[in-house]
């Protein structure tokens, strides 16, 4: 058997000839395939619904409902639409087929059963079963990291937006102070300076925070960047990544400009030059939150975007960097 069906699986059997279920229940004997048989499309459904099946062989004329209307209503309930149904019919006209791929199904299989047929025919199916299964494990396991980042994200944005507020009343305080220096004289000229060399202290402060590198994981780590970009932030920007990709041997950083308010020929000059000192030290950029005048803007200056990767979200920046850190692992 096949690698890739090398495991337990469960297959529904919905046909009410007993002469057919031992039939299949012989020819999967020695697979390591659990088998459950209903009898009727209405005990199909329940049974499907239930168990969550790898596969159903679904016979096509039943007593009650025929095998097109379970496998329509199956398709139709969230719960099952996944399901992958394979029919057993003796009817071997086109427009039966056709019916029953229309219907949803993924296979045909012709009775009387040839047991090499039939287990060619499910072991693909089911084997496509399972993997897409883990694969959905993974990505629910991904998304609930990534929520988990975007809200720790969002509380360092909190933190920024207040120490922001916190400048601004420092800032005021400072103003009312130089006026009422003036008023008093030079005898609390030594107070004014000591304000300025506070406000300093802040002003430099919010610098490094407005420029967070946050890891991802040990290799790939990412610096959101929101509000407007003057000089001082832009150098302060590219002087922590080189740092922080330096002192991690980091093999991604991905630059979010989401947040940016615009994005002008000089910040993609600064987004440029930082990609390009980054590629000196092995470490490859990954710019997400492009948008079409981001596009235009970057295109227009002209520069050489060789070894920069752009993404339109920064989701799919980490799950670009993060693919391409397995490859290399």
């Amino acid at each position: 058997m096949d690698d890739l069906t090398q495991f337990n699986g469960l297959v529904v059997a919905v046909d009410d000839n007993p002469i057919n279920l031992d039939t299949l229940l012989e020819a999967l004997s020695g697979e390591r395939l659990d088998l459950a048989v209903a009898t009727d499309g209405v005990m199909a459904m329940s049974l499907i619904e239930r168990e969550q099946p790898d596969l159903v062989l679904l016979d096509v004329m039943l007593p009650d409902i025929d095998g097109f209307e379970v496998c329509r209503r199956l398709k139709a309930n969230p719960q099952t639409a996944d399901t992958q149904i394979v029919f057993m019919t003796s009817l071997s006209n086109r427009e039966h087929r056709l019916q029953g791929l229309h219907a949803g199904a993924v296979d045909y299989i012709s009775k009387p059963f040839d047991t090499e047929e039939l287990l060619a025919r499910i072991r693909p199916h089911i084997a496509v079963r399972r993997m897409t299964r883990a694969l959905q494990e993974k990505n629910t396991s991904l998304e609930a990291e990534i929520r988990q980042r975007v809200a720790v994200e969002a509380a360092r944005e909190a933190l920024l937006v207040e120490l922001m507020s916190r400048t601004d009343e420092l800032h005021e305080a400072k103003e009312r102070l130089e006026r009422e220096l003036v008023e008093k004289g030079r005898a609390n000229a030594e107070r004014t300076a000591l304000h300025e060399q506070i406000i300093a202290a802040q002003h430099t402060r919010l610098l490094e925070l407005s420029t967070p590198l946050i890891p991802i994981t040990d290799r790939i780590l990412v610096m959101p960047l929101i509000g407007t970009m003057d000089t001082a932030r832009v150098q302060q920007a590219i002087e922590t990544m080189l740092q922080g990709a330096s002192s991690r041997s980091a093999d991604f950083i991905i630059l979010d400009i989401t947040g940016l308010k615009r994005v002008d020929e000089n910040v993609a000059s600064m987004l440029l030059t930082a990609a390009s000192g980054l590629r000196l030290l092995g470490t490859r950029t990954v710019i997400t939150g492009i948008r079409s005048e981001v596009a235009r803007t970057l295109v227009h200056s002209d520069a050489s975007l060789q070894g920069i990767v752009t993404k339109a979200t920064l989701q799919d920046g980490i799950a670009v960097a993060m693919q391409a850190a397995r490859h290399r692992g």
